[in-house]
């Protein structure tokens, strides 16, 4: 992959993530790292230790403005790492990210994350507004769209433990959608809720990416949901990215023939 066009709002080279294949290694390996960060010692990141390996390899991407793009893969791929990287929550092992002029990344990786069950439709807007980032003025500006798109008018007082899943996947979506990302990254999110309201989401994404220097990345398992939403397919294996088109039936094709492949012979 050359140079970023002039319409790439994200651009990643290079870059990988490594894990350890154990849990207590693994958390071992974070408080080495921590503490030689801590202690500004060089960590060499270039190599494997005992018992790790790469869950994202290598990987250039470049996210567009307009694109859609849904990343596709096998567990075990690399996809949510992959996201976490590019929403900067995850440190890189190797590589480089960069984003076009301070970019707004909001992923959403557990969609009903922060739902205090306790606590009103009202006041969750606050708690999850607030999770987000938002400021109390920001959130007062935007309750009156987020009731109205999740659709809880009638039940903005009452607890949201009293909430079916598809009700809290709403709230959920239209407070994360209110915080006015430049880039949306969702993550298996809309699995959730009833086909209406996918239906009023995927709706509301075209609208969203026809802004300028926006884009969505949503993240599945499931090659047919690309048939509603996006413009543009990854395909994710083993933390490699194997293919990336704008043919969509080409993309759910080859995933498809993928999956049929890893069923008959599950060690590749």
């Amino acid at each position: 992959m050359g140079d970023p066009s002039p319409n790439t709002i994200i651009s990643a080279r290079g870059v990988s993530k490594k894990f350890a294949s154990e849990l207590g290694t693994n958390l071992r390996y974070c408080l080495q790292d921590i503490c030689s960060d801590f202690l500004g010692l060089k960590i060499n990141s270039q190599n494997l230790r005992k018992k790790e390996f790469f869950a994202v390899d290598n990987i250039d991407l470049d996210i567009n403005a307009g694109d859609i793009i849904g990343v596709l893969g096998p567990n075990g791929s690399g996809k949510t790492t992959l996201m976490r990287m590019l929403s900067g929550i995850y440190r890189l092992d190797k590589g480089t990210i960069q984003h076009k002029n301070d970019i707004k990344i909001t992923p959403i990786f557990a969609l009903n994350h922060g739902i205090q069950p306790l606590f009103t439709g009202y006041e969750n807007i606050v708690i999850k507004g607030a999770i987000m980032g938002m400021s109390k003025e920001e959130i007062e500006a935007k309750k009156d769209w987020i009731i109205e798109f999740s659709g809880i008018e009638h039940y903005l007082h009452a607890p949201a433990g009293s909430f079916s899943a598809g009700m809290r996947a709403r709230l959920s979506y239209a407070v994360a959608m209110a915080t006015d990302p430049d880039v949306f990254i969702i993550d298996e999110a809309l699995a959730v809720g009833d086909i209406a309201f996918r239906k009023k989401c995927f709706d509301n994404l075209t609208r969203f990416v026809n802004q300028k220097n926006k884009a969505v990345i949503y993240v599945t398992q499931f090659a047919e949901k690309l048939e509603n939403l996006g413009n543009r397919g990854i395909i994710l294996k083993e933390g490699k990215i194997i293919f990336d088109s704008p043919d969509i039936q080409k993309v759910t094709k080859t995933y498809q023939t993928l999956m049929k492949t890893l069923k008959t012979n599950p060690t590749q």
